[in-house]
């Protein structure tokens, strides 16, 4: 669980960080301004009763993830254990979801199995690509989102390659075509294509646990790709997977929470 040795301390509720941005550097920012700062969307998918498949420990993620963007200053939606038809439903219902209009960033949380090439698994075993996700916000699908940062978390094996030998989110087992080409989106996986993602089923993924310490740490501070390089620093530290960021057209970006976390 995420270390509670610190606790928060409120803040003034202004955007200090966007003040010590110089003029000239605005375009290369978002503004995170909003109240909330955002909406943060969580997709669980637990496989209890799979026999191997369940993912222990995944409520753990959840619970962790759920109180840090909370305590920034960031709405969460949770969405637990859906089939692949209920997971494209509910995406569907995001897409056009009123509230995403009045908020300056959006957040996706992909907590599954997985396998190569950026397929995971919804909670009824049938695969979704995340390449189909990420197209159903790029601006000419999702309005309401143009021109906003959209990051996109997924924790989910990407391949049957070991990194280490504990508890990994995979399974075993065995197009269409876009004009329109995602921008303003950053996806951050827990590990690089072909590899597995590490899970400890007390704690949840190596991820998830080290991504809230180093937004718990770092989110009033660094910026969006400086986290990206702490996070595979915690990671590493905890014998997990290598992570990987990939960027489409994605400017800088300060999570700039409402409550200073120390």
């Amino acid at each position: 669980n995420m270390d509670h040795d610190h606790k928060d301390v409120e803040c003034m509720h202004v955007s200090n960080l966007q003040h010590h941005i110089p003029s000239n550097e605005q375009n290369n920012f978002y503004r995170v301004s909003s109240n909330p700062r955002g909406i943060v969307y969580i997709f669980n998918n637990s496989f209890v009763g799979e026999h191997n498949n369940a993912r222990i420990g995944s409520e753990n993620d959840v619970k962790n993830l759920d109180e840090i963007f909370k305590t920034m200053g960031y709405k969460v939606k949770k969405y637990f254990d859906k089939t692949r038809d209920e997971t494209m439903e509910s995406l569907n219902h995001i897409q056009s979801d009123h509230e995403v209009r009045s908020v300056d960033s959006f957040i996706l949380v992909i907590l599954s199995h997985g396998k190569e090439n950026n397929y995971f698994y919804a909670n009824d075993m049938k695969a979704i690509d995340l390449d189909d996700v990420r197209y159903m916000f790029v601006d000419s699908k999702c309005h309401a989102l143009k021109g906003k940062p959209k990051i996109f978390l997924s924790s989910f094996c990407r391949g049957s390659s070991y990194e280490r030998k504990i508890e990994y989110d995979a399974r075993n087992e065995d197009q269409s075509s876009e004009v329109d080409v995602p921008r303003d989106m950053i996806t951050i996986y827990a590990s690089i294509n072909r590899i597995k993602a590490a899970r400890d089923p007390t704690k949840g993924t190596v991820f998830v646990q080290s991504l809230c310490k180093v937004l718990k740490k770092n989110a009033a501070s660094l910026e969006l790709n400086d986290i990206y390089i702490k996070l595979g620093e915690e990671m590493r530290k905890n014998d997990g997977t290598t992570p990987e960021s990939q960027n489409y057209g994605f400017k800088k970006f300060y999570f700039n929470p409402i409550k200073q976390m120390l």
